[in-house]
């Protein structure tokens, strides 16, 4: 066993993959968009170009890291070099709450489809919990044979699904929806309650933003990182940023205007509008394009919660064992095990008490949410910090200060609108879940800063070796 993972196994289009596959564009606009129109109404589209430039500034700071740390625990790094090592752990102890109980969340989602489709169209009966160990075993293979393995096969599925979810937008939009192409939708008049509801709807929106930045935690992996990562991560938020916006305006059309109600009471929106407007077989391509999708970004979030785990592994916060890697692929195997076995575990366990879908996905999903966007916060603050104190003849009072600070402005919109007003049940119990998790976390991280200081010295030796 050893420590190190494999170099130059990925390349650009690989670490582009890393991310777009955990934005999954397929899964989000099969279950999101209609999640807004609850809040939002037809002003869907709107939220995402909001939720989008919000992203942009968030991926400038994440870009100024990229360029300066390769590291595999990405935040949990970058936090470390700027604010020290508790808010260093808290953000490794965030990271890891977004991207592990998404990647069950979106087993379930896969799992239940899959079920759902053999059940409709060949009448097989399989229970949806046989599919979700099918997926996580097939997912631990591909990790555990290596990361170049994965990304190839997420950029097939990214491919695959968002072609089949453009005939169904263009469909839309060259028939010009139920009610004439308009720029109406990219208003607010079709929020029922104004600015409140836009905001309270970016919390959604922002869940299919998120793993944009998630490329860097692939960095030690990755050819010409300080290159490659800063470049996967901007192609990743722009162009799916785009994407989003074309699609939600095609669905938003597709119900018209004044029909925000009816697209919000749509369980499957993108579905009924395949129907619609094309046709039943179109239809079936989205189901299958919506578990294809959730299978990817199951894969890509395994890969991602592995070296992240495995990243604090090696710098003795979490037990040492998971920092080392397989002699023969070089990936870190001990950590894709325990991930195995919990992903597992959750998935099942919540899957039983909720259903898989929709109520057990939500509830998964909107745990996971909060911590991420709280880490965007923190890692805006952390750049100013970091810059300022290593790099001050290079720091950029636009770049390393203004764009942050407007990022970490507008990742606190949706937080803002998560908390007041107090949500209803049982998202009031895992905004208080989520207010444990993050106590626990800052517990953890005084605790280990009063014991040890070598997560900042390793951190530290670091940088200072790929600077030097």
């Amino acid at each position: 066993m050893s420590n190190q993972l494999k170099k130059n196994a990925i390349s650009l289009p690989g670490a582009i993959a890393m991310s777009i596959a955990i934005m999954a564009p397929a899964s989000g606009m099969m279950f999101v968009p209609q999640v807004v129109a609850q809040s939002a109404g037809s002003s869907v589209p709107l939220v995402y170009i909001i939720a989008l430039i919000g992203s942009i500034f968030v991926a400038n700071t994440i870009v100024q890291f990229s360029r300066r740390i390769s590291h595999a625990g990405s935040f949990f790094a970058y936090n470390s070099a700027g604010l020290g090592q508790t808010v260093g752990f808290l953000s490794g102890w965030l990271l890891l709450s977004g991207y592990f109980v998404f990647y069950p969340q979106n087993i379930l989602v896969a799992s239940f489809f899959s079920s759902r489709v053999l059940t409709e169209h060949l009448g097989i009966n399989i229970h949806w919990g046989v599919f979700s160990i099918l997926f996580i075993l097939i997912i631990w293979y591909l990790s555990t044979r290596g990361i170049s393995s994965s990304m190839k096969a997420d950029l097939y599925f990214v491919g695959a699904e968002m072609f089949i979810i453009l005939l169904v937008v263009l469909a839309i939009i060259f028939q010009g929806g139920a009610e004439g192409n308009t720029f109406d939708v990219l208003t607010i008049k079709g929020s029922p309650t104004g600015w409140s509801g836009i905001f309270f709807g970016m919390i959604f929106a922002m869940m299919t933003f998120i793993g944009f930045e998630s490329a860097a935690t692939v960095a030690e992996e990755t050819a010409n990182p300080k290159k490659n990562i800063p470049r996967a991560i901007w192609g990743s938020v722009i162009g799916m940023g785009l994407f989003y916006i074309l699609v939600t305006y095609g669905m938003a059309i597709g119900f018209g205007p004044n029909n925000g109600e009816k697209f919000a009471q749509s369980v499957l929106a993108l579905n009924y509008l395949a129907e619609t407007y094309v046709g039943d077989w179109l239809r079936i391509a989205v189901d299958l394009a919506g578990i294809v999708s959730a299978f990817a970004i199951s894969l890509a979030l395994n890969n991602a919660t592995v070296r992240v785990i495995y990243a604090m592994g090696r710098e003795n916060v979490l037990p040492k064992k998971l920092g080392k890697t397989h002699e023969r692929f070089s990936t870190p195997i001990h950590a894709i095990n325990a991930v195995g076995i919990f992903a597992t575990l959750i998935a099942l366990t919540i899957g039983f008490i909720f259903g898989p879908y929709p109520v057990g996905y939500g509830v998964l999903g909107s745990f996971a949410t909060l911590p991420i966007l709280l880490l965007y916060v923190l890692a805006s603050v952390s750049l100013m910090c970091f810059v300022r104190k290593n790099h001050p003849l290079e720091f950029s009072w636009w770049s390393h200060g203004i764009a942050p600070l407007i990022g970490a402005l507008l990742m606190l919109l949706p937080i803002y609108g998560s908390i007041f007003p107090i949500p209803p049940w049982p998202y009031n119990l895992i905004l208080l879940l989520v207010f444990i998790y993050i106590l626990v976390g800052i517990f953890i991280g005084l605790v280990l800063n009063r014991k040890t200081k070598s997560l900042l010295n390793n951190v530290g030796k670091a940088i200072s070796s790929e600077e030097s």
